[in-house]
């Protein structure tokens, strides 16, 4: 029998904004835990105005049509507290005592300067556990810095290694990839301080610091400079040892596919399914360092056989020779890719105000538990009743009070 979502009985009070900090406790929430997103509509959440649909005339769009804070909020609970407020402080640490974590990622010391930092949480709820991101970490000269994914990833390595031979440095240019790395190290580290804790009945202070975490993801390069002395270069779709290796062009306007052969089997494969036309067979394609060296030939080969077919064919055909290869897809061919439907990666979903919505999902499954989480993202303030009236009690005279002394805003 199926049991229950691994994190079901854990509360979350969740302070962050933009991606990188909504995107660690999206995880949490998926896997059961209770995430209260604390909000203020003095200063709204960017990723709430991100993503409306444009079919929502701009007069009548608000807080809750962003469809990029859906995809990072689903099955939250949204409270809106006013932290300029002492009443509101004192709601919060009323929250903390009834909760496991807390997580943030502001620019600075902002819990510290509201009298709610680790050593302040510690006074009324020892064992608790705080994650505070950032772009450089909470210690050292650069901590007091502000930064945004596209930032750390010039300032770590990253955009001097992407792009092409001869060119400028490239972000990757595709959603923040360094927020979600930092998310999943997040969520890593939340977990094992909740294990530790569990073990000990210590709490924890995570200070994760993104430019660290991008930093893992350039371990060769950083590697060979130290040993070598050798800077990397930015290659392309190139790669350092196989060939061919890239996008090709293929049937129709912006179709490609991914094609990469790392030895001479796979290459004598590739042949043999092109049909081993007489370029195949020049001396310089005979091995892989050869075919290395003469890349930009032998593309040109392989550019004029792929521009002639369709890139699922191509796809299905090399693969089932033992080729490497694979469409290069858009966001609607990926949420239509009968691999992901069969998986059931995206998650349909209603939203009380935006409508129909297809999240992505978990990337893997657990085997003895039920799928996870994916309830709507929360409207500005939707459970502030629920938080203030169910889990610390108030009553609703009380909690109108709250709303008129502006501590709920």
């Amino acid at each position: 029998m199926k049991q229950g979502l691994p994190l079901t009985g854990i509360r979350v009070l969740d302070f962050g904004q933009m991606w990188a900090g909504p995107h660690v406790t999206q995880w949490l929430s998926v896997a059961g835990a209770e995430v209260l997103k604390i909000e203020t509509t003095l200063k709204i959440d960017f990723m709430r105005n991100v993503g409306i649909p444009a079919s929502i005339p701009f007069s009548e769009r608000t807080a809750n049509h962003g469809s990029a804070f859906a995809s990072l909020n689903y099955g939250k609970k949204s409270l809106t507290l006013n932290m300029r407020m002492p009443g509101a402080i004192e709601i919060f640490k009323d929250l903390v005592k009834i909760s496991d974590v807390v997580t943030e990622n502001f620019g600075g010391a902002v819990l510290d300067r509201w009298g709610i930092g680790y050593k302040d949480l510690q006074k009324f709820k020892p064992d608790i556990i705080l994650y505070a991101g950032s772009g450089y970490g909470r210690t050292g000269p650069h901590s007091e810095r502000p930064a945004y994914a596209e930032i750390v990833e010039a300032f770590d390595g990253s955009s001097s290694a992407n792009g092409y031979p001869g060119g400028d440095p490239n972000t990757v240019g595709v959603a923040p990839w360094m927020d979600a790395g930092q998310a999943m190290h997040g969520a890593f580290a939340i977990l094992s301080a909740l294990y530790h804790r569990e073990q000990t009945g210590e709490g924890q202070l995570i200070d994760a610091a993104m430019i660290e975490g991008s930093a893992n993801f350039l371990g060769e390069l950083i590697m060979d400079n130290i040993m070598n002395g050798r800077i990397g270069e930015r290659m392309g779709n190139r790669d350092k040892i196989m060939a061919p290796h890239g996008c090709y062009r293929c049937k129709g306007e912006y179709n490609w596919v991914a094609i990469a052969v790392s030895e001479d089997k796979e290459w004598q494969a590739l042949c043999k399914v092109l049909g081993y036309p007489s370029w195949s067979r020049k001396p310089e394609f005979s091995n892989s360092l050869s075919r290395w060296q003469n890349q930009d030939a032998l593309d040109v080969y392989i550019n004029s056989w792929t521009r002639e077919r369709d890139a699922y064919e191509i796809t299905a055909t090399l693969q089932k020779a033992g080729v490497m290869a694979g469409p290069s897809l858009g966001p609607r061919e990926l949420v239509e890719d009968p691999q992901l439907k069969y998986r059931g990666f995206f998650v349909e979903n209603e939203h009380p105000v935006i409508g129909k919505l297809q999240y992505a999902g978990l990337a893997w499954r657990l085997s003895n538990a039920p799928p996870g989480n994916y309830g709507p993202s929360p409207l500005l303030g939707e459970h502030n009743h629920y938080v203030l009236g169910r889990l610390l009690g108030k009553s609703d005279s009380e909690i109108n009070d709250l709303i008129k002394e502006k501590v709920l805003l």
